[in-house]
């Protein structure tokens, strides 16, 4: 399924003059909007997208273009070279402002997860944190990554410090949930899946946590005292 970044609409992609009068408004607007337009045509016809995208990058379409290019790339399944373009694209000179160079690296680190590729993804959500400590896509994503590498106390770490910003994220919820089951806290944990779902009803993958936990809850019941170990006998 395509990344919910690449999809912004259906428009096709249009063809874009300039007057040498221009001001630096206007070619700011004309930029954002070609690069609104190719992102769009992603969604379209990604080969295509991509090879227009080339030819801006190289006619001067700077950062716009070249973030174009990396999501034609990960459209085509190229997650890996998307996401290393991403990275670049963040410690570029002309990646923007702070806010802007940390979503960069927030997609890099996304493609560096759905590449299986944990540590790529921690140091690219670790670049964007240490520019905005406030990201909460970032601290998501590190999370994320912090668990595929199994460690999960970490992960929970960054989940709580996402949800002191944005206490009513349904997915920093689930994954928080996640997190502490795997640790062993289940009630900690069907607080939060509960949490979620109350938050996000419709989530299939919500339902099944909970279902999960449940049963772990359940079987943690169930099981039958541990006697505590015989005491050595001295000679």
């Amino acid at each position: 399924m395509m990344n919910k970044y690449c999809l912004y609409g259906f428009a096709a992609l249009g063809t874009v003059f300039l007057t040498p009068l221009a001001s630096a408004g206007d070619l700011t607007g004309v930029f954002d909007q070609k690069h609104k337009t190719c992102l769009e045509q992603i969604a379209v016809d990604a080969d295509l997208a991509f090879e227009d995208a080339m030819i801006w990058q190289s006619d001067g379409g700077g950062r716009r273009a070249r973030h174009c290019v990396a999501m034609a790339l990960f459209a085509l399944g190229h997650k890996e070279e998307a996401a290393k373009r991403l990275d670049a694209l963040a410690q570029s000179a002309d990646a923007g402002n702070n806010a802007m160079r940390a979503d960069f690296y927030a997609e890099a680190a996304d493609f560096w997860l759905m590449a299986n590729a944990p540590d790529s993804a921690y140091a690219s959500a670790t670049s964007g944190l240490d520019l905005k400590k406030d990201h909460t896509a970032l601290r998501i994503a590190r999370a994320r990554a912090y668990a595929l590498q199994g460690r999960y106390d970490h992960a929970e770490v960054d989940l709580t410090s996402a949800l002191a910003f944005e206490p009513d994220h349904a997915g920093a919820l689930r994954y928080r949930a996640d997190a502490r089951l795997k640790q062993g806290k289940r009630d900690d944990a069907l607080a939060d899946i509960e949490r979620s779902l109350d938050l996000d009803p419709l989530s299939v993958e919500t339902a099944l946590l909970r279902g999960r936990i449940r049963e772990a809850i359940r079987e943690a019941d169930e099981a039958p005292p541990v006697s505590p170990p015989a005491p050595e006998k001295s000679e």
